[in-house]
């Protein structure tokens, strides 16, 4: 019986058995099938459609696994739409469903039929069929951009209320899977289109609880826009409470924290509210200051520090003023309103760049950021 060397270390030896062993458990997929399929990629980036589909079908007749067998006929579908051959395009989806009805790339050509009977068809039954597929496979990454536009051909033909009358008979449905929060959230826009801005608040509200954050893909948008809805209902407090639930998600990391899309609106958000409708300027020059300091990422942090200076100068603080106008200069050099700085505070030096116009104008009156 063999023994290893007493020497031989533990990383050599499993490079050693990689090397092996490599080959034996690559994935045989046939020279015939990968000359096909270049031929066929060659083809099908210099423009010559009609040759690529010959070639793909060339090797999806030579594949040795169902795998790339399907990925053969995908191609080949695809270069019939290129050459807007519709009906080549639709045979070549259809027999890649008859071979492989649930194959890796089954999914995906029910819905690409679907849409090339919308395109190129009967539109009525190629919704029908989109309807179909997202019901069938609402994990497949096409359904929720389908349920999206079945919602919207709903309300093209029947108006907001008729989308909601279809989507609450579709929805019960999708209810359990990916599509569950689509549905809720969609149905709280519909609600609100149809001028049931109480029921949509509700619903946002209830569709966020519903999937927290991870496992929400739409929770930071049912959030903010309920918090849009409160403030539009005279509601500001409400709103405040909804943006601070977003914010609460925030995940921290080693350099920071992961912040998404929403956050540092939200946290701007939350400072106009204070300022504009609850008219609490000191809470608003905290909440403005706090995006600027807890936000190192966003695009943002000029606009806040901006907004909380201008605040300064309105109540009479030039010293702080000053500090967070200077705080701009050398720190965001680079922001339009570093130029600005001196409209705030005469002492600072005046920019090689003079302030915009806009700018100017918004200080001697207007609200924004």
């Amino acid at each position: 019986m063999s023994r290893r060397p007493a020497n031989a270390s533990a990383p050599a030896l499993a490079l050693a058995i990689a090397a092996l062993l490599g080959p034996a458990c690559a994935p045989a997929r046939g020279d015939a099938y990968l000359s096909a399929m270049a031929a066929g990629e060659r083809a099908y980036h210099a423009g010559r459609y009609r040759e690529a589909a010959g070639s793909f079908d060339d090797a999806a007749s030579r594949a040795l696994r169902v795998k790339d067998r399907d990925e053969a006929r995908l191609m080949q579908a695809r270069s019939f739409e290129r050459a807007e051959s519709w009906g080549e395009a639709r045979a070549s989806y259809e027999r890649l469903l008859a071979d492989s009805p649930r194959g890796p790339r089954s999914e995906r050509a029910e819905f690409e039929l679907a849409d090339l009977a919308i395109e190129h068809g009967d539109a009525e039954a190629g919704y029908a069929m989109l309807l179909a597929a997202t019901r069938r496979h609402p994990s497949h990454g096409l359904a929720r951009n389908a349920l999206k536009r079945l919602i919207q051909r709903e309300e093209e033909c029947a108006g907001a209320a008729g989308a909601l009358a279809w989507l609450r008979q579709q929805g019960p449905a999708l209810r359990g899977t990916e599509l569950d929060q689509d549905v809720a959230y969609h149905t709280a826009l519909l609600l609100e289109r149809t001028g049931d801005r109480e029921g949509a608040l509700r619903t946002l509200v209830a569709t966020a609880r519903a999937h927290p954050y991870p496992v929400g893909s739409l929770t930071d948008d049912a959030l903010f826009h309920a918090a849009e809805l409160a403030a539009s209902l005279g509601r500001p407090k409400e709103a405040i409470g909804y943006l601070r639930e977003l914010l609460a998600a925030r995940e921290p990391a080693v350099t920071g924290s992961y912040d998404r899309e929403k956050f540092d609106d939200a946290q701007l958000e939350i400072a106009r509210l204070y300022r504009d409708a609850l008219g609490d300027r000191a809470a608003a020059r905290r909440e403005l200051h706090k995006l600027y300091t807890d936000y190192p990422a966003s695009i943002l942090r000029d606009d806040a520090l901006w907004a909380e200076a201008k605040l300064w100068r309105e109540d009479g603080r030039s010293e702080e003023a000053c500090a967070t106008a200077a705080r701009i200069v050398r720190e965001l050099p680079e922001s339009r309103y570093a130029r600005c700085a001196r409209a705030i505070c005469p002492s600072l030096p005046a920019a090689p760049r003079p302030c915009a116009d806009y700018i100017l104008r918004e200080l001697d009156g207007g609200k924004d950021p």
